[in-house]
Formats: C-alpha cells, sequence, structure tokens
C-alpha cells in the first residue's frame, strides 16, 4: 500500500483560496484594456485570507481579519482611484467591488467554508462574464418589465416566506402557499414563453414553451398559451400544438414520476402511456403540419408577467380545488380510483406519487396503481379541457375536443390492454 502524506489543513486551504481568487482574475485577465487588478493580484489577495485568520486564531487576535478586510476595502478604493485618474469620467466600480469581495471569499475559505466560497466564485465569474449582455438587456428592456418583475421579486422573496403553508380551510386543503406557488408558476410560464418567442420567433417559441412548461405545471402551461391565442387569430394553429405538446410533457412526465418510484407500474402502464402520446403528438404534428403556423406573428405580449393573468389563473386553481374536494365527498364510496380522479383536477403529478406510493407499500396492486395514474392523467386534461375552452372558445375544435380523445383513448387502451 502506498503511503501518503497529510497535507497541513493551512496549505490546503490557502491552495483553495487562491485557485478561488484565480479563477474570478481569470475572467478579469480577459479585458486588459480594462484590467486593474488580474489573476495574480486576486489570487494573492484571496491567499491571504486562510492565512490572517490563522494567525489571528492562534495568536488570540480575531480582529486581525477585521485589518484584512480594511486593506482589502483601502486596496479597492485606490483601484477605483487609479481607474479614475486614468479614464475621467468612465469610472466603473465592479473590479473594486470584486476586490473587497474576494477579500471576502479568502476569509470564507479561511474558516472552512469551501463549498460555499467555490459556489459564490463560480456564480461572481458567471455575472462577471456576462457584463455586455446583461448590459444590453438592461439596456432593452421596458418600465413595464421592470415594474413587474419588481412585484415578481416581491412575490417570491417577501409574501411566500410569510404565507402559512398549512392549510386555512376547514377542510384541510387550501393552503394559501400552494396557491402562491401556483401563480408563480403561471409568471415564470409566461415569462418563458416572452423570451422564447423572442429569441426563435413565434410559432417555434410557443412550441417550445409547451414542451418545457407542461413538464412543470401543465395546468399553468394551459392556461397562458390559451390567453395568448387570444391576442392573435394567426396564433391558433401554433397554440393548439404548442397545447398538445404541454400535454404530451405532462403524460411522460406524471408516467416516469410513477415508474421512478415503482418500477412494478412499467407494464401496466405501457400501453395507455403510448396510446395517449402517439396520439398527442400526433396532433400536435398535423398542426404544425397543415396548421396556418407562421415563423413570426403579431403577438402583442405586453409585458412577460401579467399579475391579472396570473390572478385569474390562481381563482380557476382554487374553484377547481374546491370542486375535487367536493367530489371526493360525494363519491367517496368509488374508493381509490375516485379520489385519483378528483385529486387529477388539482395535481395529476401528485395522483401519480400517491399511487406508486401505495403500490409500493402493498396496498394495492399493479393494475390498481396504474389506474389511479391513467384516472389523474384524465382528470387533468379534463380540467385543462374546461379551462381552455373558457379561455378561448376558439381552441374548442383544435384543442379541447382532441384532449378529451387522448384522455378517453388512455383509459380505452388501459381496460382492453
Amino acid at each position: 500500500m502506498i503511503e501518503t502524506l497529510p497535507v497541513p489543513d493551512l496549505l490546503l486551504r490557502v491552495c483553495v483560496a487562491i485557485a478561488t481568487g484565480g479563477l474570478i482574475g481569470l475572467e478579469r485577465e480577459r479585458l486588459p484594456t480594462r484590467k486593474f487588478a488580474g489573476l495574480r493580484t486576486l489570487a494573492l489577495l484571496c491567499g491571504a485570507g486562510p492565512l490572517v485568520v490563522s494567525v489571528g486564531d492562534r495568536a488570540g487576535e480575531p480582529a486581525l481579519i477585521g485589518v484584512y478586510l480594511a486593506l482589502a476595502g483601502a486596496f479597492a478604493v485606490l483601484v477605483a482611484y487609479i481607474r479614475f485618474s486614468l479614464d475621467g469620467a468612465d469610472v466603473g466600480l465592479t473590479t473594486s467591488v470584486t476586490v473587497f469581495v474576494v477579500a471576502l471569499l479568502g476569509a470564507l475559505v479561511g474558516y472552512g467554508a469551501y463549498f460555499e466560497s467555490t459556489s459564490i466564485a463560480i456564480l461572481l465569474v458567471a455575472l462577471l462574464a456576462e457584463r455586455d449582455r446583461l448590459h444590453r438587456y438592461v439596456g432593452a428592456i421596458t418600465d413595464r418589465e421592470l415594474e413587474d418583475s419588481l412585484k415578481l421579486g416581491a412575490l417570491v422573496f417577501i409574501l411566500y416566506p410569510i404565507l402559512p403553508s398549512e392549510p386555512v380551510d376547514p377542510y384541510g386543503v387550501l393552503a394559501l402557499r400552494e396557491v402562491l406557488t401556483f401563480t408563480i408558476f403561471v409568471l415564470v410560464i409566461q415569462f418563458g414563453a416572452y423570451v422564447s418567442m423572442r429569441q426563435l420567433g413565434g410559432s417555434r417559441g410557443l412550441a417550445l414553451t409547451g414542451l418545457l412548461a407542461g413538464a412543470a405545471n401543465s395546468f399553468a402551461a394551459a392556461g397562458v398559451l390559451a390567453r395568448l391565442s387570444t391576442q392573435s387569430r394567426e396564433a391558433i394553429d401554433a397554440v393548439s400544438a404548442a397545447l398538445l405538446l404541454a400535454t404530451t410533457s405532462m403524460i411522460v412526465r406524471n408516467v416516469a414520476i410513477a415508474v421512478v418510484l415503482g418500477i412494478g407500474l412499467t407494464l401496466p402502464l405501457l400501453a395507455p402511456t403510448a396510446a395517449m402520446v402517439t396520439l398527442s403528438l400526433a396532433l400536435a404534428a398535423y398542426h404544425w403540419r397543415y396548421g396556418d403556423v407562421t415563423g413570426v406573428f403579431d403577438l402583442d405580449i405586453g409585458s412577460p408577467l401579467s399579475m391579472l393573468a396570473a390572478a385569474k389563473f390562481a381563482v380557476a386553481y382554487v374553484a377547481i380545488l374546491v370542486v375535487s374536494v367536493v367530489a371526493e365527498e360525494l363519491f367517496a364510496e368509488l374508493g381509490l380510483y375516485a379520489t385519483a380522479f378528483a385529486g387529477g383536477l388539482v395535481s395529476s403529478a401528485a395522483v401519480s406519487v400517491t399511487a406508486a406510493t401505495v403500490f409500493t407499500g402493498g396496498t394495492i396492486g399493479a393494475e390498481s396503481a396504474a389506474g389511479m395514474v391513467v384516472l389523474g392523467i384524465a382528470a387533468s386534461l379534463a380540467s385543462k379541457l374546461a379551462l381552455i375552452d373558457r379561455v378561448d372558445s376558439r381552441l374548442r375544435r383544435p384543442v379541447a375536443i382532441p384532449l378529451l380523445g387522448v384522455g378517453l383513448v388512455g383509459l380505452v387502451a388501459f381496460v382492453l390492454i
């Protein structure tokens, strides 16, 4: 056996700190015309952090870390002064702030926070590297987009943490935090649609939005896409294809959840899954091939984050939640299947998790658990069918009726095969 020499802890920390500072300095080194603190400077500055922490601990003088950070702050000010002397009015403080952050990262490494310091360094490098792209984005953003972005930030970082996670109604089903989570999903999907259509064009952007958003929250995706179709008559076929792609993603997601949690459900779910996915993809391909799917169409989204639309969808979500509870109360005698259908009106993914859990626990057999998954998917399709028809009745023929067909095909395939 080959014996290795133990690496002193201080040496290891200094090496990690030098690598961390060097990584950030490497990004600064890419722009020599604006470089005032490069690879060697930042590597040495960060590497000094663990040394200062170690000396302070051994001497019983923890205040030394304050001296180190004060010197780093003075160096950051010096960098800003040198840049002002050379460039005049063109003064940027990014490098000065980076210098001080690098010193803080060195101190973190000195205290043994390897993961935190390296993760922050990677995020910092990514932020610095995207300088020009971020400036272009900020220059193109409108006042309304900025206002809605701030509202979304308030929902996520202020309102979400203070809302109760436990149900607030007597029946124990209405959790305000879950409702807000759904609203945030809607807003994020709207923003994704906005960005993808800007980058890829109208029809391709909608298709990508449907494919990705359907796997995250298919009900929210259906509401957002149906709303977009109301803003352009030319978008009907593109939205129809996107909605069917979202349906495909939802089906694959739910079955994948069930199979991963309960491998024994693979065989009974194979036929209904294949039938539903094949039909939904075929219908989406039909709209894409023979429909009026233009590359770019006049779609006035306005703001990528429509709070009013998100609020409407949240109300619809709560309404379906209440209906599901009433259905479960009225049809409790039907047992697991009634529960699966009622639950699928709100969250078909949750039904898949429940079915796999009770199956692996030995409570029910594979056929019954698979039936719960299929019924959950059918219920999800029914809820989206009602939502789509309510938002834009023009989608009834190209989307709502096909969704009904997809659900029926899955149920028939499960019963007969």
